[in-house]
C-alpha cells in the first residue's frame, strides 16, 4: 500500500478540483491511502463519497495582514500538517500539489517526494495576462512572470495534464528535474450513473450547453456571438461558478452582452450545479469556447455521456480529445464564425461517439501512473 497526499487551494467549483477528487477515489480503489490537504476551507463539491481524508489547512488562507509573511506562515503550517500526518501514519510516498498557490506553498514548505501538477498552457496564460497592457508594461510583466515561474518550477518534479501542456512547459524554457504527462482521471461508469439522476434544471426544450467557471479565459463572449450567428432554435444553457470577484465581473459583462443581442429569453443560467452530468447528457451539444485549457474536463465528460461536442482548438488538450473524424469540430481560438459553423455542423451530424475515444482517460489508468511515481524514492 502506498500513502499519497494531494494539496490544492480549495474545493471550489473548478475543473482542477474535480480532477483531484477523482484521483483520490481511483487511487484509493487500488488499495492505497489518500490524504487531501486544502489550503482554504472552501468546498462547493459534494465530498460525501470521497475516499480521501480531507484536511482544511485554514479557513481563508489569511494568517497575517502582511502578504509576504502570510506566505511564510502558510508554508510553515503546511509543513507542520504534513509532519503530523507522517508522524501518525507513516511517510508519504508521493505528494502532489495542484494549482499555482499550492505549488508555491508546498515548494516553500520543502516537502519530500513532491510533484507539482500543472493544468494549463503557461505561454497562453502569460499572453492573456499582458495582451491589453501597454508595451513597456508588457515587457516588465513578461519578465516578472518568466522569472517567477522559472524560480518555482526549475529543477522540480512536474506532472502535466496533457501532452500539449508538457510541451508548452518545456517550450516556455522551464528546466524541470523530471516531467511527464498523465491524463486527468475519469470514472466513466460513475459519470454515466450520475447522469441518470433526476435534475430539475433540465430545460423542457432543446438546448446546447457550456459548463465552466465564468472566467475571462473561458470566453463566454465568443460562445454568445457564435450562438447568435448560428441562428439555431435551441436554448443556450450556461452552468458554472462565480466564487471569485473577477468571475462575477465577467458574468455581469456577459449578461450585458446578452441584453445587447436581445436574447435574454434564450439563455439559461443555472448557477453552480454539483452534479452537471444530467444537464450535459440531455443536451444536444456541448460547446467549449476557451482561449486556453490544460485538459478540459467537461469536454471529455460530454463524450463519455454520448453528447456531441465542438471546441476551440486552444492550447492545450482539445486536439488530444477530439481526434480522428471529430477533429473537424475544432475551431481557431477567438473565431466565433468558425465556432458557429461547427455548432450547426455537429447538430446536423449523425455520428456516434465511440468508446475508444474516452478509454485513455479512464480513472484507473491515471491512478496507476501516479502510483508508478510513488514507487520511486524521490528524495
Amino acid at each position: 500500500m502506498k500513502r499519497i497526499c494531494f494539496i490544492i487551494d480549495s474545493l471550489s467549483g473548478g475543473g482542477a478540483e474535480r480532477v483531484v477528487l477523482n484521483l483520490c477515489n481511483s487511487i484509493f480503489a487500488l488499495g492505497n491511502s489518500v490524504d487531501l490537504i486544502i489550503l482554504e476551507n472552501k468546498v462547493s463539491y459534494d465530498i460525501s463519497s470521497i475516499k480521501a481524508t480531507i484536511h482544511p489547512l485554514t479557513e481563508d488562507r489569511i494568517l497575517s495582514g502582511h502578504s509576504s509573511w502570510n506566505k511564510v506562515l502558510l508554508a510553515r503550517k503546511l509543513r507542520e500538517k504534513v509532519d503530523e500526518l507522517e508522524f501518525n501514519n507513516g511517510k508519504f510516498h508521493l505528494v502532489v500539489s495542484n494549482l499555482e498557490d499550492s505549488d508555491k506553498t508546498s515548494s516553500m514548505a520543502k516537502l519530500d517526494n513532491l510533484f507539482h501538477c500543472y493544468h494549463i498552457s503557461m505561454q497562453q496564460f502569460l499572453r492573456d495576462k499582458i495582451k491589453h497592457k501597454k508595451a513597456y508594461k508588457r515587457f516588465f510583466r513578461r519578465l516578472k512572470f518568466n522569472t517567477k515561474h522559472k524560480l518555482l518550477y526549475n529543477n522540480k518534479n512536474l506532472i502535466a495534464v496533457s501532452r500539449g501542456v508538457m510541451e508548452d512547459i518545456l517550450e516556455f524554457g522551464i528546466k524541470p528535474k523530471s516531467i511527464r504527462y498523465i491524463y486527468n482521471p475519469f470514472d466513466i461508469e460513475e459519470i454515466r450513473r450520475k447522469s441518470e439522476i433526476d435534475c430539475k434544471k433540465i430545460p423542457n426544450e432543446k438546448y446546447i450547453i457550456n459548463v465552466s467557471r465564468f472566467s475571462t479565459q473561458k470566453r463566454h463572449d465568443i460562445l454568445i456571438k457564435a450562438f447568435v450567428e448560428s441562428k439555431i432554435p435551441h436554448k443556450l444553457v450556461l452552468s458554472g461558478t462565480t466564487d471569485k470577484k473577477a468571475d462575477i465581473d465577467t458574468l455581469e459583462r456577459l449578461k450585458e452582452l446578452i441584453k445587447n443581442y436581445d436574447i435574454e429569453d434564450r439563455v439559461i443560467f443555472t448557477g453552480f450545479v454539483k452534479n452537471p452530468y444530467p444537464l450535459i447528457r440531455n443536451a444536444d451539444l456541448f460547446v467549449l469556447s476557451s482561449d486556453l485549457e490544460g485538459l478540459p474536463t467537461v469536454l471529455i465528460e460530454s463524450l463519455i455521456l454520448g453528447t456531441k461536442a465542438v471546441s476551440t482548438n486552444c492550447p492545450s488538450g482539445p486536439e488530444e480529445i477530439l481526434t480522428g473524424i471529430f477533429s473537424k469540430y475544432l475551431s481557431p481560438v477567438g473565431d466565433y464564425k468558425s465556432l458557429s459553423n461547427n455548432i450547426k455542423l455537429a447538430l446536423d451530424s449523425k455520428e456516434r461517439i465511440p468508446d475508444s475515444m474516452v478509454e485513455k482517460f479512464r480513472a484507473l489508468n491515471s491512478a496507476r501512473e501516479y502510483l508508478k511515481l510513488a514507487s520511486n524514492d524521490l528524495k
